[in-house]
């Protein structure tokens, strides 16, 4: 940085006062050579050790020329002379966070803003010390104060916009990341993670967009373009652009996310070549295996999922995971004690890990056998306490044995473990209905209709509720919106299907 630029900035521009050597000395200073101004300044406050003006910019001099500590000390001595002398506080401040003084600095800065509470500069490194610190809520208060100088710099617009995503005001950090200049590369494609982390997936696209054709790694971004285009639904665009990396970069990540592409756009065949590409790239990766047999399902093309699932634990036979996909297709194929042996299996392999005890368990409940998977989740529960699925599980398992009381505690521990959990919600709401208890009923309901509202069975019971307590509009309302139901008692049962989309949460 330019001096002249730092003298502006701190607020500090040499005036003119009669004195010719401190004048010659300033304009050495504004031509950027600090070295002939520094010996000088230094007679000049040999002969006048409290010239305020003349050692300020002594100090200004020698941080120029990066002798910061020296600098501090001349910033020290004219606040020795007159501790109000706000030009020499405010360097001194700059000057030890250049050192790495932070609570100096920090303190300087703060008593600044007791004499100057709208300074510019002072909120701006007040801004970056509380975002180091993660207090997002101040550095946003204090960038919003700097007089838009966090925006002169990547860097500070940057930490503006995550203090800003950090503490619920995205459309903040949207305008500021939009004056990054589109040509930033490095800056756009920062912009464009962070984005994506907060999932501003759209957003997010645009900054990958522009950083694109000047990005040092032209990999990353077309990967991290393609993912955000699949996270925004936009299955076509998400395919353009990972195919446009794809034949400079067989990587088999980018075949896996290209194959997601090409399902969610209708193009199967396609996504089916793309996993087997990933394959043929790296066999020993279990995920490429999992999202092949998955698609298999999807697709009820059961018996190539189980043969893809011989050929995966041929290679990667300590793969728990794929025991778990196996276990799911052959639950849908209605091969029930088979599936149940994979998922044994899978639990003996990962025996920290509570899926393969969850799914046990649905085998379990789908054959009817409540008793058996009460004793298998509470096995569970008895060596690794509580989980959200496995507390579910038991409720539900509890529930099908008869004992709805025993089941309302699991199930509250479920929802309070997994607050985004819909099924066990859902469960406890029966049960708390069937209790009279009608206030937690529909306290339950609500949340389960916020969490999904697309989901029948609480729009119903909650439409249901609302008329019984005389809000007759939100009744019809809710029934509206859902449509028709043709049962008002439809179970929310655990069978295979619902298997599966739990393994597919489960491997995330």
């Amino acid at each position: 940085m330019g001096l002249w630029r730092i003298l502006l900035l701190l607020g500090t521009a040499v005036r003119l006062c009669g004195q010719t050597e401190y004048d010659e000395a300033a304009a050495y200073l504004r031509g950027g050579d600090a070295n002939r101004a520094i010996p000088m300044l230094e007679r000049i406050v040999a002969a006048e050790p409290r010239n305020l003006k003349a050692r300020n910019l002594l100090g200004i001099a020698l941080l120029s020329a990066g002798r910061r500590s020296e600098a501090a000390a001349h910033f020290s001595t004219a606040l020795d002379v007159d501790p109000n002398f706000l030009p020499a506080l405010k360097n001194l401040a700059v000057c030890e966070a250049g050192l790495g003084r932070q609570k100096e600095s920090q303190a300087h800065f703060e008593k600044l803003l007791t004499a100057v509470p709208s300074d510019p500069v002072a909120h701006l490194y007040l801004a970056d010390f509380a975002f180091n610190a993660q207090d997002y809520g101040s550095a946003s208060r204090h960038y919003r104060s700097s007089g838009g100088l966090y925006l002169q710099n990547a860097e500070s617009t940057l930490r503006f916009a995550r203090a800003c995503l950090e503490t619920g005001d995205p459309e903040a950090a949207g305008d500021a990341l939009d004056r990054l200049p589109a040509n930033a590369a490095d800056a756009q494609f920062q912009s464009g993670v962070l984005l994506a982390n907060a999932k501003r997936y759209q957003a997010a696209a645009r900054h990958f967009e522009y950083a694109a054709p000047n990005y040092s790694d032209r990999y990353q971004v077309g990967f991290n373009l393609a993912l955000v285009y699949l996270k925004a639904g936009e299955y076509a665009a998400s395919a353009r652009a990972a195919e446009a990396v794809a034949a400079e970069y067989p990587k088999a990540e980018l075949e896996n996310l290209l194959s997601r592409a090409y399902e969610g756009a209708g193009r199967t065949q396609e996504a089916y070549d793309a996993l087997r590409v990933a394959i043929r790239l790296d066999p020993t990766d279990e995920r490429n295996y999992q999202d092949l047999m998955a698609l298999c399902l999807a697709h009820e093309n059961w018996d190539l999922s189980l043969e893809i699932s011989k050929i995966a634990l041929r290679r990667i036979p300590a793969s728990y995971r794929l025991r778990m996909q196996r276990g799911a297709v052959l639950a849908m194929k209605g091969r029930l004690d088979e599936a149940e042996g994979e998922f044994r299996a899978a639990g003996e392999l990962a025996p920290k890990t509570g899926l393969p005890s969850v799914a046990v368990a649905i085998v379990l409940l789908e054959k009817k056998e409540p008793e058996r998977a009460i004793a298998v989740l509470r096995r569970r529960r008895e060596q690794y306490g509580g989980e959200p699925k496995v507390d579910w599980l038991l409720g539900e398992a509890l529930i099908q044995h008869g004992s709805d009381a025993d089941a309302i505690p699991l199930l509250t521990e479920a929802v309070r473990l997994d607050p985004e959990a819909l099924q066990p919600r859902i469960l406890l709401g029966k049960l708390l209905e069937k209790g009279g208890k009608i206030t937690d009923t529909i306290r339950c309901f609500e949340e389960a209709h916020r969490l999904d509202p697309a989901e029948r069975t609480a729009a119903y019971h909650l439409a249901m509720l609302y008329r019984r307590a005389g809000n007759v509009k939100e009744a019809e309302a809710l029934l509206q919106q859902v449509g028709e139901l043709t049962s008002a008692s439809e179970p929310v049962a655990t069978g295979s299907r619902d298997l599966v989309r739990i393994l597919r949460e489960g491997s995330q």
